[in-house]
């Protein structure tokens, strides 16, 4: 591959994370997103009034249409992704049609050359 495909999804990341931020926040009515970690806000629900769904963990929060369909994972201390999240988050959002299949495919195909493309992607967005 001439060029990295997970270069063009790392600008995804960032807009899908503040977007579940803000779904998060305003969907349950937190004065900010981290609030959903507190303890009575914790577990999986359907974000009312939409099709998504969260599930908090640890430090974090996973949004999702149905798994493996859409939104992103992520933790609240980390706004950088790491290659495991970058992961899961690609096939997501293939899967979601919010990436071309065709431009991921071979990766998709093939988790050595996802997860050495995406080592690759994120050493130069560092």
């Amino acid at each position: 591959m001439s060029t990295n495909p997970i270069s063009a999804a790392i600008p995804l990341w960032y807009a899908q994370m503040s977007w579940a931020k803000e779904l998060i926040r305003l969907g349950f009515g937190l004065s900010k997103a981290e609030d959903i970690l507190s303890s009575e806000n914790r577990g999986c629900k359907l974000v009312p009034g939409t099709v998504w769904y969260i599930r908090t963990h640890g430090i974090g929060v996973d949004v999702f249409k149905t798994p493996d369909v859409g939104g992103i994972d992520f933790d609240f201390d980390k706004p950088d992704p790491d290659p495991w999240r970058m992961q899961i988050f690609v096939v997501r959002q293939v899967n979601d049609g919010n990436l071309p299949y065709e431009n991921y495919r071979e990766l998709l195909d093939d988790e050595e050359l996802m997860k050495k493309a995406i080592s690759e992607a994120l050493s130069q967005n560092a």
